[in-house]
């Protein structure tokens, strides 16, 4: 019986021993267990901020419930945490500091009929939401880890105050120009009464607001936004059911908000933001640079038989389109459009052609530009070939040439085609007057080859070519091609015996 006793006491020891040593034995893997606040019924309780919290959450887990409206199948692993708000007011929860990446949610409401709260969604190494809480509601903070279960977590909240120009009355006036600054539109929110804006698509989307009046001379104001989705507009008004929008413009807009400042008149320029979007962005208000239009000239050197186009252009966006009045020099005027004005002259000259521009904001600016107009024209007004000749016989060849407007250098180059080409057999330059009538004669002469005895018949070609620079307004008359000319063998000499 004492040996039965004893064995069996022995056998209780070892048990005890064995299961203690299962616990420090080296090289036995033992599963970490999940984080306290892993399940959404055991979340954290934060009873007071700011609050402030490191934890490993590298074994944390999933629930087949996690929410997953902000981006959820991607979470590997959730920690909760839960806040009953004291009073009305702005949330900020981050995870920065934290070493991966994390997801982070607030929701309302039970388990299983869990409610996002608008906008309170991140992900990315520093997941940061703000959001306006109600007091007496109580929100759930979902932390996850993004791809893996999780890691050394930070997590913080703390109240934050609202941007102090978040309300019309509380406007940050713009006293000098330029004024720039990056609103964060996290703390800010929609003021009852706010007016429309037809650059705004979500009139509730939280906005701040800036003022501007200049007091010593009227002058144009661009308001650009760039960056994030977010709209920039500007309206005149002393109070917010008076307010009447004067321009607007959105981060992707092709041009900003430009208005005419005039001096007294103060404005009211509200930033809101778009879609929910509070990413960082700038916001600016400058004047606008001077108008200083191009005008182009094709062609650059017209003749009186051309249709001189005029464009009117900037290479500033916000300048266009352009509006105004194009003065041709000549008496004639045109309005500025988007299209391109064609003009004709009647007479060579030098025309002083202005341009008077017109912004869509109003500002405006005269451009002169000379445009010369000269036109050459010269033309052959006869081509004379003989109609028949031998082999052998040298033959005149005569070119006709006329010119009403100015003393020309003329070279008329005379070819001839007796097979499948051209090919140069003549040139003669003089100088050709300015005659209302009458001509000047290129004589040539021409010796027919047996080549062209062989052919039978040969053609002729006379171009008429203009001294450099000048060129020939109308070249259509510039080249006459003339009927062959009929060539026969050499006479046959009868020898008497």
């Amino acid at each position: 019986m004492l040996f039965s006793l004893r064995s069996r006491g022995r056998i209780a020891v070892v048990s005890v021993l064995t299961a203690a040593l299962a616990t420090v034995v080296p090289g036995v893997a033992q599963a970490a267990a999940p984080p306290a606040n892993d399940d959404f019924d055991s979340s954290v309780a934060i009873t007071s901020l700011p609050f402030t919290v490191h934890e490993d959450t590298g074994a944390a887990t999933k629930a087949p419930d996690d929410p997953i409206w902000c981006q959820g199948y991607a979470a590997a692993g959730t920690v909760w945490f839960q806040y009953t708000a004291t009073q009305d007011g702005l949330l900020r929860a981050t995870t920065a500091g934290s070493d991966h990446r994390t997801l982070l949610a607030v929701n309302t409401g039970l388990r299983g009929r869990l409610q996002g709260v608008a906008d309170a969604c991140d992900y990315g190494t520093d997941s940061v939401v703000t959001f306006r809480a109600t007091a007496g509601t109580t929100y759930f903070f979902q932390v996850s880890g993004i791809e893996a279960p999780g890691g050394a977590l930070s997590f913080t909240l703390d109240t934050i105050a609202p941007a102090v120009n978040d309300g019309f009355a509380d406007a940050e006036p713009a006293t000098a120009l330029p004024f720039t600054r990056r609103p964060d539109l996290s703390v800010a929110s929609t003021e009852t009464g706010e007016p429309e804006s037809s650059c705004v698509d979500d009139e509730g989307a939280p906005s701040v607001w800036y003022s501007y009046r200049t007091s010593d001379a009227a002058r144009s104001v661009t308001a650009r936004i760039e960056g994030t989705d977010a709209a920039v507009t500007v309206y005149t008004g002393n109070s917010l059911p008076e307010l009447t929008q004067v321009a607007c413009a959105g981060s992707n807009s092709f041009r900003p908000a430009m208005f005419p400042a005039s001096p007294g008149i103060g404005y009211a320029i509200r930033v809101t933001g778009a879609h929910h979007s509070y990413g960082p962005f700038q916001f600016s208000l400058e004047e606008t640079p001077p108008l200083a239009p191009d005008v182009s000239v094709y062609p650059s050197s017209p003749t009186v038989f051309d249709n001189v186009s005029f464009s009117a252009s900037s290479w500033n966006s916000i300048d266009l389109p352009l509006g105004g009045t194009w003065d041709f020099g000549d008496g004639t005027t045109a309005p500025v459009g988007a299209e391109t004005v064609h003009h004709r002259y009647a007479a060579d000259g030098v025309y002083p052609v202005t341009l008077h521009a017109t912004s869509p904001d109003g500002r405006t600016a005269t451009v002169t530009e000379p445009v010369t107009v000269t036109t050459h024209d010269v033309g052959i007004s006869k081509f004379t070939v003989p109609s028949s000749a031998r082999q052998g016989d040298s033959k005149p060849i005569s070119v006709d040439v006329t010119n009403t407007r100015y003393t020309e250098t003329v070279t008329v180059v005379l070819s001839k085609r007796s097979t499948a080409y051209w090919s140069e057999v003549g040139r003669l330059t003089l100088q050709v007057p300015a005659r209302a009538t009458g001509k000047v004669r290129f004589p040539f002469s021409y010796t027919f080859s047996p080549d062209d005895a062989l052919s039978g018949k040969v053609a002729f070609r006379a171009e008429v070519q203009l001294q450099y620079p000048s060129t020939d307004a109308r070249p259509g008359d510039n080249e006459a091609i003339s009927l062959a000319t009929t060539v026969k063998p050499p006479a046959t000499r009868i020898v008497a015996v």
